[in-house]
């Protein structure tokens, strides 16, 4: 499978009843079985609940990780049994975009704690889940493509955090200074192509 494909996973979670979680919350999932073995996909902010996490912006404490956002780390608590459940020992592909992004990283952290990290992880437009390094030190080893199209503002959400990886530059900007046209899925899924 291709990074496209996953984006169309990304996308995917956006419209499909979720398989965890409510419809109408911030933490919620699909599973799907794909050629390379289990991906689970979140999607991205959609409704008043997600657009709550979003601004959560204080820290939580993460042992082993440090500093993570509240919102995003509670979207994840949220659904992480069910998750955890539905992996069981499989391996894992993590995917989402934005806000879906930011709780795939998180899905990623608790993996990776527990001595089981994810196969890939694709993070479609993540904001800034870390304000120190914790999170990029505990991820360094785990195989991620977190991207930016153009020149999407929210990629670099809340300002001076860190993170989780280096973002892979795709596409064009829409106009020439940072924007939210950029941040679009509809935008990304042609970039990759």
């Amino acid at each position: 499978m291709t990074p496209r494909d996953y984006a169309l996973l990304a996308q995917e979670a956006y419209s499909a009843t979720p398989d965890i979680g409510k419809a109408d919350s911030a933490s919620r999932a699909i599973v799907r079985t794909t050629a390379e073995g289990l991906c689970v996909a979140f999607p991205g902010s959609d409704n008043i609940p997600c657009w709550i996490a979003d601004l959560d912006i204080l820290t939580v404490n993460v042992p082993g990780a440090g500093d993570v956002h509240r919102g995003f780390w509670g979207a994840w608590q949220a659904i992480a049994p069910e998750v955890l459940s539905a992996i069981g020992d499989q391996p894992v592909t993590l995917v989402g975009h934005s806000l879906g992004a930011a709780i795939a990283i998180c899905a990623a952290i608790s993996l990776t704690l527990a001595g089981k990290p994810p196969l890939m992880v694709y993070g479609f437009e993540p904001p800034r889940v870390s304000p120190g390094a914790g999170v990029r030190t505990l991820l360094a080893k785990v195989r991620m493509l977190l991207t930016r199209d153009g020149l999407d503002l929210v990629t670099d959400l809340p300002p001076d955090w860190d993170q989780a990886a280096a973002l892979t530059e795709i596409g064009t900007p829409f106009i020439p200074f940072p924007n939210v046209p950029d941040h679009m899925l509809d935008r990304v899924i042609p970039a990759l192509s």
